[in-house]
């Protein structure tokens, strides 16, 4: 019951950040610039997908996998721990009668939620992006009925990989507050999870396992066996989750 209470008013204030914002801003600009490049390449990009909805939904989510979905989660989970810190409401936060671990375990929900949000949108984008694109160059043919369940599972499974990087991000975000330093070890780990990620396609098998590379494995080719990579990110994300709210407890708050 008081995880809810916390858990409501850490949405409430989520209204006083850019972050709510971005949870309909970041999946729409994939959505529009992958719409104008396939409206112009169509060729290159699509023609040699054998199901087009598949090579659709593969393009966007490589683009959001890539860069979009990292940056944003770097930048979510620091702007929702930016309330606190750039005002200094720890003090009096804390000082409540609620249980630490409740509000960090309620603001990694909000993040959570909000990643899944924006996954949900980003479908929603693949099925108009489909819509559209036969308009602008009639040459496409996609097929119907439209394979929604496979476009979900993948952008699904992008999703669940990412969470051990949020987990990894959202106790950065808390734990230092300068702003620079979550979003620093953000933008550099995802330049680093690119390079893995091109590694493992060049004969590396430890690139896969590099948390902000985990979300590209589900798009890899050859398909890689994604369900022990899932548990992964689900077991090692809810530990780095504990050990981060055992820290947030016995800190001292300044």
């Amino acid at each position: 019951m008081l995880l809810l209470r916390v858990l409501w008013a850490e949405v409430l204030k989520t209204k006083r950040t850019a972050a709510l914002w971005m949870v309909v801003v970041a999946p729409a600009s994939v959505v529009l610039l992958m719409v104008f490049l396939l409206s112009q390449v169509p060729t290159m990009l699509l023609y040699r997908a054998s199901d087009l909805w598949m090579g659709l939904t593969r393009i966007i989510l490589v683009f959001w996998a890539i860069l979009m979905m990292p940056l944003y989660v770097t930048l979510a989970t620091a702007l929702l721990a930016g309330l606190e810190h750039a005002e200094n409401q720890w003090k009096l936060l804390l000082a409540r009668p609620v249980p630490r671990w409740t509000v960090y375990v309620a603001k990694l929900i909000v993040s959570v939620t909000m990643l899944c949000a924006s996954a949900t949108l980003l479908v929603g984008g693949v099925l108009v992006a489909g819509t559209v694109l036969p308009v602008l160059q009639p040459e496409l043919r996609f097929r119907s009925p439209i394979p929604l369940f496979m476009i979900f599972e993948k952008a699904s499974q992008v999703t669940a990989l990412a969470f051990l990087s949020l987990t990894i991000q959202h106790w950065m975000s808390l734990r230092w507050r300068p702003f620079a330093v979550a979003v620093g070890v953000g933008v550099v780990a995802t330049v680093v999870g690119y390079v893995m990620v091109v590694s493992t396609r060049h004969g590396s098998a430890l690139g896969i396992y590099f948390p902000w590379a985990l979300p590209m494995t589900a798009l890899a080719m050859p398909p890689l066996n994604i369900k022990p990579l899932l548990w992964l990110s689900g077991a090692v994300g809810l530990g780095v989750a504990a050990a981060g709210c055992l820290d947030f407890c016995r800190r001292e708050v300044k």
